[in-house]
C-alpha cells in the first residue's frame, strides 16, 4: 500500500484529476496517470483509475441523467462496450516498461490535441459514433487515458453542455463497470489495488466537490490550458524517467 511521499503524490494526482473530470466530464486518467506511474505498477494504476471513473461518473450521472438523449447517443454509448474485453487482455499481457512509455506517449499526444483544439474530421457522420466509441474505451481500459477523443466527438454534435456531460459520464461509467468485472476475473485486482483504491477515493471525492466550485468560478479556457500544461509536463517527466531507467 502507498505511504509517505508516494501516498501524497497519489492523493494529489487523483485530486487534480477528479477536479478536471468533475469540471469538464473527462480527463481523470489523462491528468493523474503520469504521476501515478511514478509510484504504482502500470497495471495497478490503470485498474485504480477505472475504479475511480466509476465513482466520479456515477455521481455525474446521478446529477445529469435528465439531460440524456438516448435516441441520439445510444450508438456511441453502446459502441464502448465490445472493445473492453480485448483491452483487458491487452493490459494483462503488456510489459510494464512498454506500458509506461505507451501511456506517457498517449497522454502527451492527447494533451497536445487539446492544446491546439484539434477537431475530428467527419464527426457528424453516422459511422464515427461506433468508431470513436469503441476506440476511446479501448484506450481508457488499456491505458486509462484517451477520453478527450470522445469529448471532441461529443462537442462536434452540438449537444448542450449538460447533455455532453451526461452522455460522456454514462458512456465511461458503463465501460468502467464492465472493465472492473473483467479485471477481477483476470486477476488484475489484488489486495494492494483494493487498499490503494480505498486510500485514494477520499481524494477523488474531495476533488469532485471542488469541481462544482471551479466550474462556476473559473474560465474554462484558462482552466483547460492549466490542465494541459500539467499533463504535458507530467508525461514528459515520465518519459524521461523511463529513458533514464533503460540507460
Amino acid at each position: 500500500m502507498l505511504a509517505g511521499w508516494e501516498l501524497a503524490l497519489g492523493l494529489a494526482a487523483m485530486f487534480l484529476g477528479s477536479v478536471v473530470l468533475g469540471t469538464i466530464s473527462f480527463g481523470l486518467g489523462t491528468v493523474a496517470m503520469p504521476f501515478l506511474l511514478i509510484v504504482l505498477l502500470p497495471q495497478d494504476a490503470v485498474v485504480i483509475v477505472n475504479a475511480m471513473i466509476i465513482l466520479t461518473t456515477g455521481l455525474t450521472v446521478a446529477q445529469t441523467w435528465r439531460h440524456l438523449k438516448p435516441g441520439e447517443t445510444w450508438p456511441f454509448i453502446v459502441a464502448g462496450l465490445p472493445p473492453v474485453p480485448v483491452a483487458v487482455f491487452a493490459l494483462h499481457e503488456f510489459n510494464p516498461t512498454a506500458l509506461r512509455v505507451t501511456i506517457a506517449l498517449v497522454v502527451l499526444t492527447v494533451g497536445l490535441m487539446s492544446l491546439f483544439n484539434v477537431r475530428i474530421p467527419a464527426a457528424r457522420k453516422a459511422w464515427m459514433a461506433p468508431l470513436v466509441g469503441s476506440g476511446t474505451t479501448f484506450m481508457v481500459t488499456t491505458f486509462a487515458v484517451g477520453a478527450p477523443l470522445a469529448a471532441l466527438y461529443a462537442i462536434e454534435q452540438d449537444w448542450s453542455r449538460d447533455t455532453i456531460r451526461a452522455t460522456l459520464a454514462l458512456y465511461f461509467l458503463l465501460a468502467a463497470i464492465l472493465a472492473m468485472i473483467l479485471f477481477a476475473v483476470s486477476g488484475l485486482i489484488n489486495e494492494g489495488v483494493v487498499q490503494n483504491t480505498g486510500a485514494l477515493a477520499v481524494s477523488v471525492l474531495a476533488g469532485s466537490g471542488v469541481a462544482a466550485l471551479v466550474a462556476r468560478r473559473i474560465s474554462l479556457s484558462v482552466f483547460r490550458y492549466v490542465v494541459v500544461s500539467v499533463t504535458v509536463i507530467g508525461s514528459i517527466s515520465l518519459l524521461l524517467r523511463e529513458l533514464l531507467r533503460v540507460w
